[in-house]
């Protein structure tokens, strides 16, 4: 709950500034107070879509949603989170390297589920990174009965924590539209607005899904080298489960 309540407040707070600024006759010109509802609606619309993927998997964390658990080709999935990343990354000028396994290595996992995880988790990397490589290997454990996938980048695990007590709002946040004007532009709150899920909340949604696929997330220490943080998904070996 606090981590929900967390991601939906930055929208909800973009939306009562927005439209407390609006309500002030605080807008310089018919063109701006349209500008703000435009922006008041990106707020709401991502608010919406936040909540229902977190009902969706808030229903597949207590059994009621469904999983459509078969064998899957890992380089197919690997391709396409390839598709859906490769992008976002060169745009901020960071480097993704995705080895890909052979094409007999096949997962018994959901494809649908297991491929927004993926890409949730790489997202995330690429929206708080700075400069440097994200790298996506894959390993496969016969002993167990896992395929391991690493993802890498180049922070401190640190980074994945939360930053702030959830649970603690600050009080100066929307009180007054005068001071909202002079302490947070259009700009800042545009940028708020673009800003992903957190990586607290991407970590445990990932973490849920995957155990509910027979797999599990861990964020593995990596003494040698600090600076890195290495995230590892574990997901059953297709040909290994009855």
């Amino acid at each position: 709950m606090a981590r929900t309540s967390h991601e939906l407040r930055s929208p909800i707070n973009s939306v009562i500034s927005l439209h407390q600024l609006i309500l002030a006759d605080l807008c310089e010109d018919p063109a701006e107070e349209r500008e703000f509802v435009s922006q008041a609606n990106t707020a709401a619309q991502k608010m919406l879509s936040l909540m229902d993927q977190l009902i969706k998997v808030a229903k597949v964390s207590y059994g009621s949603g469904q999983i459509n658990l078969s064998s899957l080709c890992l380089l197919d999935v690997l391709l396409e989170v390839h598709q859906f990343t490769h992008l976002q990354a060169q745009n901020r000028n960071l480097r993704l390297n995705i080895e890909f396994p052979d094409e007999a290595v096949t997962v018994l996992s959901d494809s649908d589920w297991l491929r927004q995880i993926l890409v949730s988790l790489i997202d995330s990397s690429i929206a708080l990174m700075q400069e440097g490589t994200i790298r996506v290997t894959t390993g496969m454990d016969t002993a167990s009965g896992l395929v391991q996938i690493w993802i890498e980048d180049e922070r401190s695990p640190d980074s994945w924590q939360e930053p702030i007590d959830l649970l603690k709002a600050d009080a100066s946040d929307s009180t007054h539209p005068a001071a909202l004007r002079t302490t947070q532009t259009i700009e800042e709150l545009k940028t708020e607005l673009n800003q992903p899920p957190s990586p607290g909340l991407v970590l445990l949604v990932s973490q849920k899904l995957l155990e509910r696929m027979g797999g599990r997330l861990e964020l593995l220490s990596t003494p040698s080298t600090p600076s890195l943080t290495r995230i590892q998904c574990s997901i059953p070996i297709a040909s290994s489960v009855a």
